[in-house]
């Protein structure tokens, strides 16, 4: 029998909540996923996983396993070759066993969220044979020790954020090519940013830094600029304010000073008063705790509040964690963020989903877990395609000042005090 939605089984047959012993076979470990399956065994239930690091494990469920489970979850790590299997075999009361052998991995988007397909085994010399396998793997495996998950963090954070960006950049190539969106088809001639502002950001420029890309950059900037002289007062007044510094206001045309030295967007930055930033904080504007952002891109046009940048804000974040654990926060925030209307988004951890898609606050809290402030920004925003009338010349500002003004209710929100 074929299934596409692996999590579907395991649930509603009540696989998880009989199984005695789990045996899994994994290309990667999502700490999601990790807990999706932890909390619907049995505490007696042994647990054996083999997987490879050629996919992005978590190190946080790698150390969770190592602190507070090693009595019955054992993990093993293949090193020997590129180890690129999915499968599950749970021994069940009665001497009864089932398996799954698929293209998911032990992740939400393997579970039940991407395109997968298993195949449900239950013959007892096909699972025999499975185990067979499965053991051949597992016991040629390296055991996960403590020096392992230290090694790892510390190069887990670069393979992230690679993987994050190349996620990004095939994500545009699709919206470029797929799915209709085309340069030639829009009037620019009443639009406030033009053809050759947006492709400013190509991928085939995005690393350079010759004259005439330089030369490109600056006039987005000056126009940026422009922007901001028609926006800055009205912001001021909903307590986002613009610096005196003019390299805090606006980001860098040069590629050296962005993470993967490339200019993949430029934008305007707007948070507290310099002197308070450069108080008892002694931050810059981008080393806030919250910012509003207008963002320009390859193919569209944002307004964004960023909590917090990577490497940045722990103890605001660690805060905004604690806070997350009242019911009453939970709620009063989701109410907050639901009243943003269509079109926003949340970003954690990499991932992004849209804030229509939490329909409680349970689901709020659970996606907020995984922010960790050692390696990505947390933003809540909203964009508009190039094109759209919300971004021509005579409503650009009014756009942008009025999804400023309900950005600044979650901003005063999230503002969390000791």
């Amino acid at each position: 029998m074929i299934t596409k939605k692996l999590a579907v089984p395991l649930v509603n047959d009540k696989i998880l909540g009989q199984a005695v012993h789990c045996y899994v076979a994994t290309t990667a470990i999502s700490e999601s996923a990790f807990e999706f399956v932890r909390s619907r065994l049995s505490p007696k239930c042994k647990i054996d996983i083999v997987t490879g690091l050629d996919e992005l494990t978590s190190p946080a469920v790698l150390r969770k396993i190592w602190k507070h489970y090693q009595e019955r979850i054992t993990v093993k790590i293949f090193t020997k070759n590129v180890f690129h299997a999915n499968v599950y075999v749970f021994d069940l009361p009665y001497r009864k066993s089932i398996g799954f052998l698929g293209s998911g991995a032990l992740t939400m988007g393997g579970l039940k969220d991407y395109e997968e397909m298993f195949y449900k085994i239950t013959d007892p010399k096909e699972i025999e044979a499975l185990l067979s396998w499965y053991t051949s793997y597992y016991e040629f495996s390296e055991p996960l020790s403590e020096n392992l998950i230290e090694e790892y963090e510390l190069i887990y954070p670069a393979l992230k954020q690679r993987e994050i960006i190349s996620r990004e950049e095939k994500e545009q190539v699709i919206a470029l090519t797929a799915r209709g969106f085309r340069f030639d088809s829009i009037n620019f001639r009443t639009q406030y940013f033009k053809k050759e502002d947006y492709q400013t950001f190509a991928t085939n420029k995005i690393t350079l830094n010759s004259p005439s890309v330089e030369a490109e950059r600056n006039t987005v900037k000056e126009k940026l600029l422009q922007l901001h002289e028609q926006i800055k007062d009205h912001l001021e007044g909903l307590g986002f304010y613009s610096s005196n510094n003019a390299d805090n206001l606006i980001s860098s045309v040069d590629p050296f000073y962005y993470t993967d030295r490339s200019v993949r967007s430029m934008k305007l930055i707007y948070g507290r008063k310099d002197s308070e930033l450069t108080g008892t904080y002694n931050r810059s504007r981008t080393e806030d705790f919250m910012n509003l952002q207008v963002v320009i891109r390859q193919k569209d046009v944002g307004v964004w509040l960023v909590i917090g940048k990577e490497k940045g804000s722990e103890e605001e974040r660690e805060l905004f964690r604690r806070k997350m654990e009242e019911e009453g926060y939970r709620g009063s925030l989701l109410k907050t963020i639901q009243g943003l209307g269509s079109g926003y988004w949340i970003e954690i951890f990499g991932e992004r989903k849209p804030l229509d898609s939490f329909s409680t606050e349970d689901a709020l809290w659970t996606f907020t877990k995984y922010d960790d402030w050692k390696y990505y920004s947390f933003i809540i925003g909203k964009n508009y395609t190039a094109g759209s009338p919300e971004l021509s010349i005579d409503n650009i500002k009014t756009t942008i000042e009025k999804e400023a003004g309900k950005l600044a209710l979650v901003y005063e929100h999230l503002k969390i005090r000791k």
